[in-house]
């Protein structure tokens, strides 16, 4: 009778965590995302996969941990900031939702490389941010493909389930970025004669302490890596 009534108790038990168990394993990614229509999956690992079209377009996933006061309008700022530096011209913006509520903001922008003989670009990026990480979806290739892929990536964001939020969550629901926009980078100055040695030689090496790289800024375009 004791080991019977003992047997009962366990599955009771089991069936009681079986909930929880299934809820803490999704937790563990920090996204979901299936290759959409006309993309092959590449690579694929705990930070984010690279998938790939035919005619080299490319999309990205790219997750990085959040931080205190990290919301989706200090880290889209920071994006299109540390983009416009880099050349991007930003085009539109728009809100986004993730195929679980959560909120993001989609960025499209115009890019021709410096110094490489390659045409005129098309990249976009979707930035959602939780609690716990920050998810950006890019999508990126050649200009003369904008109009085909543009159209199809609210798609694709209704297919990505994006992890991390909590019960009482601070950045899921957060209100969208105001309207943004990229300044052109200054032009190079032709010496280095107004800043000492030391600090030049620390700036080339991108570790500046005002100027540290962020997070998005790590983000490569999607397009054209293989």
């Amino acid at each position: 009778m004791e080991v019977k009534e003992g047997t009962v108790i366990m599955r009771r038990i089991y069936t009681a965590l079986v909930p929880v168990l299934l809820v803490l394993t999704a937790g563990c990614n920090a996204y979901r995302l299936d290759p959409p229509a006309g993309f092959a999956e590449v690579d694929k690992g705990s930070y984010g996969a690279h998938m790939k079209a035919n005619d080299n377009v490319g999309l990205r996933v790219n997750v990085f941990d959040n931080v205190a006061g990290g919301t989706l309008t200090f880290w889209s700022r920071d994006m299109v900031e540390k983009l416009g530096r880099r050349g991007y011209t930003l085009t539109s913006q728009s809100a986004a939702k993730s195929a679980n509520g959560v909120a993001g903001t989609r960025f499209d922008f115009d890019y021709t490389p410096v110094g490489e003989d390659q045409s005129p670009r098309f990249y976009t990026a979707v930035l959602f941010v939780s609690d716990e990480y920050m998810v950006v979806l890019q999508v990126a290739g050649g200009k003369e493909h904008r109009a085909r892929y543009t159209a199809e990536i609210d798609a694709v964001v209704g297919e990505l389930k994006v992890r991390g939020c909590k019960v009482i969550t601070k950045a899921c629901k957060g209100p969208q970025p105001e309207q943004l926009a990229t300044v052109a980078p200054a032009p190079a100055p032709s010496a280095e004669a107004d800043a000492p040695p030391a600090a030049a030689a620390t700036e080339a090496a991108g570790t500046t302490p005002t100027d540290s790289p962020s997070k998005t800024e790590s983000t490569k375009p999607a397009a054209g890596e293989g």
